[in-house]
């Protein structure tokens, strides 16, 4: 038997101090009184955006909900704004009131914003996030609660609202907006479809509000589970079980920013992991992201667009005892034994004359013992992530011997057979310092 609005607010546990997110609409008049009738142990706060989209109605709405609150003797803050244009109002009206209910909160001491999203909310989210589609996003509604937003009417439906405020003697203000089923998809949802599912069963709403509970109650378990992987999964993909590699590279890319991901990329990317034939590769996820995939590591980079007189050096002369910049960090070659360094690379003290470092091509040939190697051959040898490759760069004497490689500015490899001292007198030292 489901609780009626006094049982649900009387037995929830509440904080000592909330804010209360009221429009003046049905919802949320209900929810402050019945917060203010049944729970006057709380000490409550209102907060109300007028976003001007209907001119006087919006400040109607703002005078209403200011002397409702006066007549309860509630504190009540005001936000009002203007809609930067007429695309994508919804979103940046959802970004303007959460900002400013955190910003009330915050001034107030308040432990909790309580919002009146209520069963029928709950099925038209639960129906527009299946719809939208979208990997990464949920498809299980409306969470109870998420950090400190409570939705203590999830469980209720929209006509046990107006039935309360109608017993009660509630005032509330209508939108008009709100009854045009073109406004919006949502509306549409509301006033076309939905009923259009409930003349075919009844209990419609009941069933999707229970579906999106039970799926919001299965993918917390799935959550905890795929955290757990995680860290392995950074550290080398193949030792997470494949039916689990989806949900851990989107829990990764969430964790970095990326909410976005196609059907078609996550395939190719699975495709890619799963492909032991292609150690190296990548998958294009739009707005200059790119997943790269490095033997048994992924990682995500962000491409940057240099301009056309911001290209790199290709080459550059060290001088004995001078700091030098380089790409994005400072080279000393000094004779003295270096004190603190990131990188430090111990020279034949008999070099004299200038060294060299410049930028490496494919083609260029490495030193060993017998014979020569390529460099893309010591790259892919060494293991160096294919983003980081065009970064490697050798270290040349006069006579343009290669002394060593700067691996993707990872790590120096020093060819074989090199005549290197047991005691050196020079050393060349690498002090990252990234813009």
């Amino acid at each position: 038997m489901k609780k009626t609005i006094a049982q649900t607010i009387k037995e929830k546990e509440w904080p000592q101090k909330v804010v209360v997110a009221v429009s003046g609409g049905l919802d949320s008049m209900t929810l402050l009184d019945s917060l203010h009738r049944f729970r006057p142990d709380i000490d409550l706060v209102v907060a109300h955006v007028n976003y001007q989209l209907r001119g006087a109605a919006s400040d109607g709405d703002e005078a209403f909900v200011k002397n409702q609150c006066q007549d309860r003797q509630i504190p009540c803050y005001v936000k009002k704004v203007t809609a930067p244009g007429k695309s994508g109002v919804e979103a940046w009206a959802r970004k303007v009131r959460y900002e400013f209910f955190d910003q009330v909160a915050q001034e107030t001491s308040s432990q909790a914003v309580v919002l009146a999203q209520h069963q029928d909310d709950q099925v038209e989210t639960l129906l527009l996030q299946l719809i939208r589609g979208g990997l990464a996003q949920q498809k299980s509604g409306i969470m109870g609660r998420s950090q400190y937003y409570l939705r203590p009417f999830l469980d209720v439906a929209k006509k046990e609202l107006k039935n309360y405020a109608q017993d009660n003697q509630i005032d509330w203000r209508e939108d008009a907006t709100n009854a045009d089923p073109s406004y919006t998809g949502r509306n549409q949802l509301r006033h076309e479809i939905i009923p259009a599912l409930t003349a075919i069963n009844a209990k419609a709403k009941d069933h999707l509000a229970d579906f999106a509970k039970q799926e919001a109650s299965d993918q917390a378990l799935l959550q905890e589970q795929t955290k757990a992987f995680l860290p392995t999964f950074q550290a080398d993909f193949h030792q997470v079980p494949k039916p689990w590699w989806k949900k851990t590279i989107l829990l990764w890319l969430q964790k970095q920013g990326i909410y976005q991901v196609k059907n078609g990329q996550m395939v190719a990317i699975l495709s890619l992991l799963a492909n032991d034939q292609k150690p190296n590769g990548q998958v294009d996820l739009g707005d200059g992201w790119i997943m790269v995939k490095a033997y048994s590591q992924v990682q995500l980079i962000k491409e940057e667009k240099t301009a056309k007189n911001d290209r790199k050096p290709e080459e550059l002369v060290l001088k004995l005892d001078q700091w030098q910049f380089f790409d994005r960090s400072q080279l000393l070659w000094t004779q003295k034994i270096p004190q603190k360094a990131d990188q430090a690379l111990i020279l034949p003290e008999h070099l004299v004359g200038d060294l060299t470092l410049s930028l490496a091509k494919k083609d260029d040939r490495i030193p060993l013992k017998s014979g020569t190697k390529s460099v893309r051959r010591l790259l892919i040898d060494k293991k160096i992530p294919v983003t980081l490759r065009e970064r490697t760069w050798l270290l040349k004497d006069q006579s343009q011997t290669v002394l060593a490689v700067w691996l993707g500015q990872q790590s120096w490899y020093l060819p074989a057979g090199r005549d290197r001292p047991n005691v050196a007198k020079q050393w060349l030292v690498w002090r990252i310092e990234e813009n």
